[in-house]
């Protein structure tokens, strides 16, 4: 499968080269961009943590949500407080470590599929269908393991201190804020290019979107699926109005 002559190792390499060097441009990018701001990361208060009995005081609003795994690295069930001048996201948060490590991973084994195709038409060879499609599961099985990991990691805290990680940032260094538009980006869409179709359904009228800094000096992105459409518009409208004081 692998003997190939000449002009077909030319266009396979080209392909591989081409794709792997995309796909990598887009992560370092993705991972790497300097926050505009500060953010301070801190025990969750029980508000935040959404305990029995702590409700909000004046001047403070809560929502729940789910958190997709966008850069800011919450995953699963999230409390989002506003306050005056300040938003805090508390819940279950991925390692940078290990978050890294997924997106690479998953990255580079999605960017290998097109190649393994390719290597299937210049070859004509059926083994090289079943490398795509093992790549691609593979690639699959990377996207699933992390997607279902994560909040259960961060909620080995929560059983262990009774809390969260909560991350605090000033509206004022808050960005791009949108509801269910744009939810992958800054790269991520690329990284999850085959899943990220059916999850624009899920956050269409209910994903709330922004840029915000993640509390250890970079950018990220923030994606949090709200309970209701009037919670989504709430805390969007929330989160303009704090950024334009």
């Amino acid at each position: 499968m692998f003997k190939m002559q000449t002009w077909q190792l030319i266009v396979v390499a080209t392909v591989a080269i081409a794709c792997v060097g995309y796909m990598s441009f887009t992560i370092v990018r993705m991972l790497s961009r300097p926050a505009e701001g500060t953010a301070v990361i801190r025990h969750s208060t029980p508000l935040e943590t959404g305990l029995l009995g702590a409700g909000p005081q004046a001047g403070e609003r809560a929502f729940d949500g789910f958190s997709y795994r966008a850069t800011a690295r919450y995953a699963g069930r999230v409390r989002v407080v506003v306050r005056e001048d300040t938003i805090t996201v508390a819940g279950p948060r991925a390692p940078r470590g290990l978050y890294v490590l997924w997106i690479w991973l998953q990255g580079l084994t999605l960017a290998l599929v097109p190649p393994a195709l390719v290597l299937a038409a210049v070859k004509l060879d059926w083994r090289a269908l079943l490398l795509a499609l093992g790549i691609f599961v593979v690639s699959a099985l990377v996207m699933a393991i992390g997607a279902g990991v994560w909040p259960g990691m961060g909620e080995t805290v929560f059983v262990g201190e009774g809390r969260f990680d909560a991350t605090e940032v000033p509206l004022s260094a808050v960005r791009n804020v949108t509801i269910g538009d744009d939810w992958a980006r800054d790269g991520l869409r690329l990284v999850i290019a085959p899943y990220a179709p059916g999850i624009d359904n899920l956050a269409k009228d209910y994903a709330v979107c922004f840029n915000a800094p993640d509390g250890e000096g970079r950018d990220a992105s923030w994606a949090i699926h709200m309970l209701s459409k009037e919670d989504a518009v709430a805390l969007r409208d929330l989160l303009k109005e704090g950024a334009a004081r």
